[in-house]
């Protein structure tokens, strides 16, 4: 054995970009830090003192850095890739170093320890100030254990230095992104007063009986009563539409006036917050109509959903045709769908998204005519089949064996993310044909819709148009490392609670076409996931999953 086996077990990660290497680096951190807060025992926290203080600034904390790494990357997108070329290049050449990933594996366990030792009186019998300093020690050990694994410290300097006073910028942006998640807990109330006049002034031409409490802010009428809690006050729906303008800006900004562009954030703001108090009236209306069971199970928890939807669709179309804010406005020329390839491969996807919405929105708990998915994506995949049949839908051995190792890793991370629960009553409560039927067309859809339809948006599309607007020019194997951890990352947050094994299976669907050229290896590998869960639903009762 030389030199090189007995002191350094080099593991093959050569050819990764540094932007991959920082990306694994930061998911994985962030990923870990999510396994460690189940171990605290967050209902000893406390109130006063030095580990309230802890408490909440290992909080602060990390919202800051997950600010600041949010930031950093669309400042270096917009900045583009030159200060950080040599860097990469010089990246390329790394190999991921197998002794510091063990050192940081072997970090894990006395911080899983230390997490559990902080509060409740049990763990270690430390003094709480040795265990929160033991904490901080080891955890800044694991994540320069977890720098060092993916790169040479050489490399993090040189990058550091690259990116210059992005650094500070960056850092502005993200405390003020941390401040704001905490200012706005203090705007909830005002603006739930707002909103509940709004929905008032709405109302009183359809139920002129209506009563209005504002002490509590429940508004009733004679068969129905809402209350405009904090949580209903718009602001999360304003949040997501801030986000949303500012990356739909930030990504073509070519395309757009600027400063006046800028105009968009405020208009958008004030929509979404208007069309919040609508939905609010519209499920009082829906209640008082004699639905309570639609308007709180259905209506209530799709509502906003649709009007983001919507808002965020018209926002695009306006802003696209207008000669005030866009470059082309109406001077564009109108596509017919034959010219236009982004149709074929979102609409199966957004037909299947907006059935689901509206069936979720109009049932009473239980989406007993789920089976209509089905029929509707096939409808339109079969409109646009003879674009979509150019693609490689092939597949090899790589496509099962990569769907299974995704089900283990989705089946164990939920197991840690969302409680259990049994089958729905309502699906219980049918009668026995009724409820074969419905899981039939369930697994039907899980198997055979769901996988096409999301391959061909997230892989198909996005995947490759984070690289190139002419998408369908850009060959799979020249996607490179950052459209496929992005697209991941959006793929991971479509669902839910589970965002930690989708952005892993993203990841895994995303390879396979990149490292085969093949779209059918993504779709079947998704598939065979699908299948194995549903497998898991029916048979292992974890009807959380469905």
């Amino acid at each position: 054995m030389n030199d090189a086996q007995s002191n350094v077990l080099i593991v093959s990660g050569a050819r990764m970009s540094f932007a991959a290497r920082a990306a694994i680096v930061a998911l994985a951190l962030a990923g870990e830090k999510v396994l460690l807060n189940l171990l605290v025992d967050s209902a000893s926290v406390p109130a006063q003192g030095l580990g309230a203080w802890v408490h909440q600034a290992q909080h602060l904390a990390f919202r800051f850095l997950v600010s600041l790494a949010l930031v950093m990357v669309l400042f270096c997108y917009v900045r583009g890739r030159a200060p950080l070329a040599a860097v990469d290049a010089d990246a390329r050449a790394q190999r991921v170093d197998g002794v510091w990933l063990l050192v940081h594996a072997m970090l894990l366990p006395p911080l899983a320890w230390l997490s559990y030792s902080l509060y409740g009186g049990h763990g270690s019998g430390l003094p709480f100030d040795a265990v929160a300093a033991l904490w901080l020690l080891f955890a800044c050990g694991a994540a320069a254990a977890a720098g060092a694994a993916m790169a040479p410290w050489s490399l993090w300097r040189r990058a550091a230095h690259a990116l210059g006073s992005l650094w500070f910028y960056a850092a502005a942006a993200a405390v003020a992104a941390t401040g704001a998640l905490q200012w706005s807990q203090k705007l909830w109330a005002p603006t739930a007063r707002i909103t509940f006049h709004m929905v008032q002034w709405v109302l009183l031409p359809w139920i002129p009986t209506l009563q209005a409490d504002p002490d509590t802010l429940v508004l009733r009428s004679s068969h129905f009563a809402v209350q405009v809690s904090e949580v209903c006050s718009g602001l999360e729906g304003v949040g997501l539409m801030l986000a949303f303008c500012c990356a739909w800006l930030l990504y073509f900004r070519d395309e757009y006036r600027f400063p006046r562009a800028l105009l968009l954030i405020p208009a958008a703001t004030l929509l979404i917050f208007a069309l919040n108090a609508v939905r609010i009236a519209a499920l009082m209306l829906i209640g008082d109509a004699g639905h309570p069971d639609v308007a709180i199970y259905g209506f209530h928890s799709q509502a906003g959903w649709i009007a983001f939807n919507l808002a965020a669709c018209g926002i695009i179309y306006v802003t696209q045709r207008s000669g005030l804010l866009n470059r082309q406005g109406s001077a564009a020329p109108a596509v017919n769908d034959g010219d236009n390839p982004t149709a074929a491969y979102l609409l199966p996807f957004l037909t299947v998204l907006a059935i689901g919405i509206l069936l979720r929105a109009s049932s009473a708990g239980f989406e007993s005519l789920y089976f209509l998915r089905l029929p509707g994506a096939l409808i339109v995949l079969a409109l646009h089949w003879r674009r979509l049949s150019r693609l490689d839908w092939r597949f090899s051995w790589r496509a099962p064996a990569a769907g299974a190792a995704v089900f283990v890793v989705w089946a164990l991370a939920s197991k840690l993310l969302v409680a259990s629960s049994p089958m729905p009553a309502a699906l219980a409560a049918m009668p026995a044909t009724a409820r074969i039927s419905w899981i039939i067309a369930r697994t039907a859809a899980a198997v055979i819709t769901v996988p096409i339809v999301e391959e061909l948006a997230y892989r198909g599309y996005l995947l490759r148009r984070l690289r190139r607007a002419d998408f369908e020019s850009v060959p799979f194997n020249a996607v490179g490392n950052p459209a496929l951890l992005l697209s991941a990352l959006v793929f991971g947050l479509a669902h839910g609670s589970l965002w930690l094994p989708g952005i892993v299976a993203g990841l895994c669907y995303g390879w396979l076409p990149m490292r085969t050229g093949r779209i059918g290896e993504a779709v079947i590998a998704h598939a065979t996931t699908n299948a194995l869960l549903a497998s898991w639903v029916l048979m292992g009762n974890q009807w959380q999953l469905w």
